[in-house]
């Protein structure tokens, strides 16, 4: 549908146009909108409703496992999650803490009514940028000649019928698109949280040329704390040292560590399995109601007793939502099953006994796309000026979702300028990884980011988030001056004082003696420097203070960066030069408009995979499933008579990589 067309509707009309029209207002909307807006793009954000901006319908928790390192990455480039995260922090604890520094994940507990008015309130104040409550049902083009995509974004039709022309436009609705609730037997039309569903805009997607699958989600019941039993279960406290997310806090945390509150640790049992088993024909998951493909690794607990049936129990972690809500989230008991059954097995649980449902769990089936119709900058290959991020990319969780929500919206706020996408690569963060497995592979489940996933992870840690993605952000524009200056004055501390460990030699004597005493390390022969003496795995930067009396004073995220890079040199030069070697695959450009038919020696299969996909470079095709090593050979080959043929012919070769 054109502007055109949609004027013949009832009641339609024509609203002051804006640059960049984002639909939805979730993690990843609220990040495309927010950034659009501070790189000078007149941006509308719409939301189906205000009070559920930037909700938290599943884990009222921000980070964990890669996670983590996706929202310390958003932070370095100038996203608000991590500030939005600090500020609203009920209990913090960095994961895998007993492991090296590659896999240390930071995760902490929000409440999630102050998260989503703080960052409410953070678009309301923001320059350039309009908060509008309204649905949207078209996303509206036309037709363009002698280009690459079909159509161009012209505007977003709203339920009311109200246009908004726009030069850009960014989908990131989540959950809501034609989602369905199932409870048992009972099925409805509905969104996360009691909230409406988004009806009509998956036609207009489809109509649009994009390839739209059926995924499925759930969540666990929510109960009173008034209502459960503390000492049957196991207290899990927060770290004593607290972490901020966003590196502009990193000095000073917000959250005082005795301010936190408690999660608690409990199992189910056979009770609880008898429940579960003798009900699963009730089970909407298993009785075929349930046509979504759901996560592979955020399972229902029903799904755990017939996937793992050798396993005895299961954990469940009880988790507060709020500092002022007796609500509390009990994860690991997520359940499609009736709401007597979803009883029968909360009271199972040692110190749920008595629990009282607040709300009752449920799976949600949604639409989405297919990722692999999106060029790496997550615009649309088939329409101009239409990007996606979130879950309607195939993802899942809240920081996936903010992580694409913020190159979506560079990237639109970018095209519009005249400026060239901004393209992160496996190499430079998690957010690389992510959005590269989603248009490179594609999914056949809601994706989530893990560290196994990326293969550069002992670079791509979350403490060093900011020395690998600031100077991006400042260069797109998104990081302050005074930011920026910070920025470099601890990155020169580092640096001075790894210089000053290499430096600083030690001779035998009785307070070495004691420190190698007291660390269980061998005693030394003769003089050392500092930076030797790190390098041993039993003695930390601390404990080399004894013997350090020219240690200047400095911050624990430069000492932190200090000890990490002396200890780990070896393997961080190692994995450099892999890097460099990925690099340069990622270096050799594919021509945006190549016809991968006329690619002598491609199998079939290759060729339909390269011409779907659309790969930006070599190293992005060599990742593409169905592509043979045998088949980048001949791509380079076929490059290698298109340089060639350039040369000759006179043209300037642009890519000599």
């Amino acid at each position: 549908m054109n502007i055109e067309q949609a004027l013949q509707l009832d009641g339609a009309w024509v609203t002051p146009a804006c640059d960049i029209a984002v639909i939805g207002a979730g993690h990843a909307g609220c990040e495309a909108a927010l950034a659009a807006a501070r790189l000078g793009l007149k941006t509308v954000l719409y939301t189906m409703t205000l009070d559920s901006l930037a909700n938290m319908p599943c884990n009222p928790n921000i980070g964990g496992t890669a996670k983590g390192q996706l929202v310390r990455e958003i932070d370095a480039l100038g996203g608000e999650m991590g500030r939005s995260a600090d500020k609203t922090m009920l209990q913090y604890r960095m994961l895998n803490a007993s492991r090296g520094p590659a896999v240390l994940s930071p995760r902490a507990q929000i409440d999630r009514r102050a998260y989503s008015e703080t960052m409410k309130q953070v678009i309301e104040r923001e320059d350039n940028l309009e908060l509008i409550q309204a649905e949207i049902i078209s996303v509206l083009s036309e037709p363009i000649a002698d280009s690459n995509s079909a159509h161009r974004v012209t505007g977003v039709l709203t339920r009311s019928n109200a246009i908004k022309p726009c030069r850009a436009a960014i989908v990131a609705t989540g959950t809501y698109l034609d989602s369905r609730i199932i409870i048992g037997e009972c099925q409805y039309e509905g969104g996360p949280d009691g909230l409406f569903p988004a009806r009509g805009l998956t036609d207009s997607l489809r109509d649009l040329g994009l390839p739209i699958v059926r995924f499925k989600t759930g969540t666990p019941v929510r109960i009173n704390s008034r209502t459960v039993n503390y000492e049957a279960m196991e207290r899990q406290p927060g770290d004593d040292k607290i972490t901020a997310f966003s590196f502009e806090n990193e000095n000073e945390p917000l959250l005082d560590p005795d301010d936190q509150l408690s999660c608690w640790l409990t199992w189910t049992n056979d009770q609880t399995r008898h429940a579960i088993m003798s009900n699963l024909n009730r089970s909407p998951l298993f009785s075929g109601v349930i046509e979504g493909v759901g996560p592979r690794y955020c399972p229902s607990i029903e799904d755990k007793y017939v996937k793992f049936p050798d396993k005895q129990r299961h954990q469940i972690f009880v988790e507060p939502t709020g500092r002022n809500s007796c609500e509390l989230y009990v994860q690991g008991l997520s359940s499609s099953m009736p709401e007597e059954i979803q009883l029968e097995m909360l009271h199972s649980v040692a110190g749920l006994e008595h629990a009282q449902i607040m709300r009752s769990a449920y799976a949600i089936e949604y639409d989405c796309i297919d990722p692999t119709c999106l060029h790496l900058s997550l615009e649309t290959h088939s329409v101009s000026g239409l990007f996606m991020a979130g879950q309607i990319n195939g993802s899942s969780g809240y920081e996936e979702a903010a992580a694409q929500g913020l190159i979506a919206g560079i990237n639109a706020a970018r095209s519009i300028l005249g400026l060239p996408p901004v393209v992160i690569d496996r190499s430079q963060a998690y957010i690389g990884v992510l959005i590269d497995d989603l248009v490179t592979k594609g999914t056949q489940e809601p994706y989530r980011m893990m560290t196994s996933r990326a293969e550069y992870r002992l670079l791509l840690r979350q403490d060093n988030a900011d020395a690998r993605l600031t100077s991006l952000g400042y260069e797109i524009g998104l990081i302050s001056e005074e930011r920026w200056l910070s920025y470099l004055l601890k990155q020169k501390q580092i640096e001075q004082e790894i210089e000053r460990l290499n430096e600083t030699r030690v001779r035998p004597c009785d307070e070495v003696a004691e420190v190698m005493a007291v660390t269980n390390s061998t005693m030394i022969k003769s003089g050392v420097s500092l930076a030797e003496l790190l390098r041993r795995p039993e003695i930390s930067y601390e404990q080399l203070a004894p013997i350090d009396a020219q240690r200047p004073s400095l911050p624990h995220p430069v000492t932190y960066a200090v000890e990490v890079s002396i200890k780990y040199e070896g393997y961080i030069k190692l994995e450099a030069a892999r890097i460099e070697k990925f690099q340069r695959m990622e270096q050799k450009l594919l021509p945006a408009n190549i016809d991968y038919k006329l690619v002598k020696g491609l199998r079939i299969e290759a060729g339909q995979k390269l011409e779907k996909i659309r790969p930006a470079s070599i190293g992005q095709a060599s990742r593409i499933s169905g592509v043979s090593p045998a088949d980048i050979s001949v791509l380079l080959v076929y490059m290698e008579s298109l340089k060639k043929q350039r040369a000759h012919s006179g043209t300037v070769e642009v890519d000599e990589s």
